[in-house]
């Protein structure tokens, strides 16, 4: 899960952004690291696909508090709300797949007041310790015993309105210094709180990036129990063709910027996939590639949904009525044959100044075709609109 908005760009597309929350605050010391046990367990009862939970996020440069300091202190808590005067983001994030030692989650960080999806990422872990979670049975042991490079402290913690018995772990890291904090719930091993505060070059400042748990719920999927398709093989290749394009009210339609990904699947679950893709524009490609996870337990997003129940679909019929967070909808926009005769089911995802749609296609359940168009500056009503298609010899 990020942890803050990246401002990544007008081009930013789905895509991976490497570990996960429990993992990326760190280059090194992870807390799968700190806590190896938790790698063998399996997931906490409430862990399960088509569970959507949402944090809200926030980082800034602030004064560093550690820079006083002869010993090594323990942070303070700073809320999301104390971190910066902007409206924090709020990150969604779906548990893609379960398997008994492999979990894969698919997230959406959503900024501003408008709540508009500014990028994706996707990340695999363990069962035991997951994206927001750990097995609550290495929560005891952990409080029950000393663990070079963490310190356990039982506490009180409230957020949401809700108060919880939690356990609070903190390590600290060098080169560069980073002091890491995570609060859990020691009843279920939900993540409740994060925050990582890494010194800077000017030893004054440190940069403070805070997350905290809101709210959950669990999707009702149309392919519950569906498995992954047949034709998604290692070494399975798809290749898609797009263009990313601006507008504004008072200076029209700017050039499209053509560009493509080469998808290749790396890894193959009975429920999920990794992909590892890479991003061409104008023929040239990018240095970076990035690992994209597919799954039964996402409603939408990824390059390829379970065949069961996908041919049932019919246009109008509402996937998720109504996002209490974000304030956006899914359904079913059209469900039937192309005008070639190929049969599909398009899935569209609107919100205040957002839309997304994906097609996929009824007899094998590949991504044919996506769309993401937002608004990006509220202050031009500069639109982007990016559009990817699948290209089939």
């Amino acid at each position: 899960m990020a942890i803050a908005p990246g401002m990544a760009g007008f081009d930013a597309s789905v895509g991976s952004r490497g570990p996960s929350l429990l993992d990326r605050a760190a280059e090194t010391g992870s807390a799968v690291d700190l806590i190896p046990e938790a790698k063998s367990l399996q997931a906490p009862s409430w862990v399960r696909e088509g569970l959507r939970v949402y944090y809200r996020t926030s980082s800034a440069t602030i004064e560093n508090p550690f820079a006083a300091a002869k010993d090594i202190p323990r942070p303070p808590v700073i809320r999301v709300d104390q971190v910066s005067p902007s409206a924090p983001a709020v990150v969604r994030t779906d548990v893609v797949a379960l398997a008994p030692r492999f979990s894969a989650t698919y997230s959406t960080i959503f900024i501003g007041d408008l709540m508009i999806p500014w990028d994706d990422s996707s990340s695999s872990a363990f069962a035991g310790i997951g994206e927001f979670w750990i097995n609550p049975a290495a929560l005891r042991d952990v409080a029950k015993r000393s663990v070079p490079g963490l310190s356990a402290e039982p506490v009180h913690f409230e957020v949401g309105g809700k108060a919880y018995s939690a356990l609070r772990l903190d390590s600290t890291q060098a080169n560069p210094t980073r002091y890491l904090t995570w609060v859990f719930d020691t009843a279920t091993g939900l993540l409740l709180y994060q925050a990582q505060w890494m010194v800077l070059a000017d030893r004054r400042l440190a940069h403070l990036s805070v997350a905290e748990f809101l709210s959950m719920r669990n999707m009702t999927l149309p392919w519950e129990g569906g498995v992954t398709p047949s034709w998604v093989q290692q070494g399975t290749k798809l290749t898609y063709q797009g263009s990313i394009q601006t507008w504004t009210p008072a200076g029209g339609r700017n050039i499209p910027i053509p560009a493509m990904l080469e998808v290749e699947m790396t890894s193959i679950g009975r429920n999920w996939s990794a992909a590892r893709v890479k991003r061409v524009f104008s023929s040239r490609e990018e240095d970076q590639t990035i690992t994209v996870y597919s799954g039964t337990g996402l409603l939408a997003g990824g390059f390829w949904v379970p065949r069961a129940n996908l041919a049932r679909l019919r246009s109008g019929e509402r996937l998720d009525r109504y996002d209490p967070v974000t304030g956006s909808s899914s359904e079913v926009g059209f469900a039937g044959a192309t005008p070639e005769g190929v049969p599909v089911v398009a899935i569209f995802e609107w919100g205040a100044k957002y839309k997304r749609a994906w097609i996929y296609r009824s007899t094998d359940g590949v991504l044919l075709y996506w769309m993401d168009e937002k608004l990006v500056d509220p202050s031009t009503g500069m639109v982007q609109q990016a559009e990817w298609q699948l290209r089939e010899e």
